[in-house]
């Protein structure tokens, strides 16, 4: 059976800014999914396959996904893409950063629900009055023919993802300063992070 929509998932694994790997941290108390369990589940409801890139594949048996390893070290988020992305078997690829722990599958729906003019779709918070404000490119749709583009950047040395797929140009997709949206793409970088969090009930 063709697969319709594919997942990446990147997931890292140094959390230099976070001080511990917050991909393990339990939301919803200490019976609730980790972080990187609970955004799993989540693409789960929307995709047919979905692909884990992580640099410790070993210690995650648990989640019962294909999981798959960087080839080219320190280079960021974009060689997680490129490796998932050479597991997909879609014309198109959400790729999913895996510290979103308000991420919901009403948000996702309506980000696939968008009109699909390039090869990417990229949500945008607003107000982005400066270049590149708001781009949320690790909570985004690719197209197939990104690959060779973001593969070619990655061989170069150019690991800036923001900067390559401006090149596309991406199909902006603009998220309202008001809407519940914003909440979604809300990231769990550092340890004070998790205060904005508490407020949402979440952790």
């Amino acid at each position: 059976m063709p697969i319709d929509l594919s997942c990446v998932i990147i997931a890292g694994g140094q959390a230099r800014r976070f001080g511990s790997d917050k991909r393990r941290l339990r939301l919803w108390g200490e019976a609730g999914p980790s972080l990187l369990e609970h955004t799993l589940a989540v693409a789960q409801t929307v995709c047919d396959q979905v692909v884990v890139s992580l640099n410790d594949p070993a210690a995650w048996p648990e989640l019962g996904v294909p999981l798959v390893q960087d080839r080219y070290a320190n280079a960021g988020p974009l060689a997680g893409i490129v490796a998932g992305m050479q597991h997909s078997a879609s014309e198109w690829t959400l790729v999913l950063a895996a510290d979103l722990p308000l991420l919901a599958t009403p948000f996702l729906a309506e980000l696939l629900a968008q009109p699909r003019h390039g090869l990417a779709i990229v949500p945008q918070r607003q107000p982005g009055d400066q270049r590149h404000a708001g781009w949320e490119p690790l909570c985004a749709l690719y197209q197939r023919d990104c690959l060779p583009i973001f593969a070619q950047a990655l061989a170069a040395g150019q690991h800036q993802l923001i900067k390559i797929i401006e090149q596309l140009p991406p199909q902006l997709w603009p998220i309202a300063s008001d809407s519940p949206w914003q909440y979604c793409l809300h990231n769990l970088n550092r340890l004070a992070d998790m205060q904005q969090l508490a407020a949402f009930k979440v952790l």
